[in-house]
């Protein structure tokens, strides 16, 4: 359209063919008539009126909308007002179906996750670190195939620490209190964090600072029986 700025309410909403593409949608005259001089205001209001389904059909028509728009300011092609509502129709029809044939990506029941007992003979060393406040904080606890817990510790430096070198500061931490406790079986150490998983498991092609401290780490653990370190997916855990 004609006019000088284009604010993100007028492509949505004041631009003569976003209008029509309202009207034809059947959205309520008063909230498309109505100035607004934020977006999100007018979203507020709308909401306030329709359910979820319609929402998320104004949504779609809305992305349609935008689209259009886009195909006008780059390849110089506009479509009419019905035709851009018939897409969205159809798309959000589309949607509309797939949603009930096909499960969603997160369950609405999350499944509660219980630790594992380790294989007999084995123990079991969970670690995990946390940064707050300009201070890092670690926890360890070990237990055995019973699930006994043998021993635990905890600890807080005053240091900030990005996640990654927060999580091997547990690490180590972990393997002092498993030489403290004189532990002669096998180790399973496991953490949540999946980078720590495969830094450790590819220390060897690791030319990184990170990677010169994982090194250390590896020899430390060539003083015990055998280890291993696993990752753990912690999401609805329960001990």
């Amino acid at each position: 359209c004609s006019a000088e700025k284009e604010t993100l309410i007028h492509v949505l909403k004041d631009c003569p063919i976003s209008r029509g593409i309202l009207s034809i949608g059947g959205l309520d005259n008063s909230l498309i008539m109505k100035d607004y001089h934020c977006c999100i205001d007018w979203l507020e209001d709308v909401m306030r009126v329709l359910n979820k389904r319609a929402t998320a059909d104004l949504m779609i028509t809305l992305w349609n909308s935008w689209n259009n728009r886009n195909n006008f300011i780059f390849r110089g092609k506009e479509e009419e007002a019905h035709v851009v509502w018939e897409r969205a129709r159809t798309l959000s029809k589309d949607f509309r179906i797939f949603n009930l044939i096909n499960d969603p990506l997160l369950p609405a029941n999350p499944a509660v996750k219980r630790w594992e007992k380790p294989p007999r003979g084995y123990m079991k060393i969970n670690f995990d670190a946390s940064v707050r406040n300009n201070r890092t904080g670690f926890g360890v606890i070990a237990r055995d195939d019973e699930g006994f817990v043998i021993g635990g510790g905890e600890g807080l430096k005053n240091e900030m620490m990005l996640a990654e070198w927060a999580k091997i500061y547990a690490f180590e931490e972990s393997i002092k209190m498993v030489c403290a406790l004189n532990i002669k079986t096998i180790v399973v150490f496991e953490t949540e964090n999946a980078s720590l998983v495969n830094r450790v498991k590819h220390h060897s092609t690791d030319v990184t600072i990170f990677g010169a401290r994982v090194k250390k780490i590896i020899i430390a653990l060539e003083d015990f029986k055998s280890t291993t370190l696993r990752y753990t997916n912690r999401c609805g855990f329960r001990g």
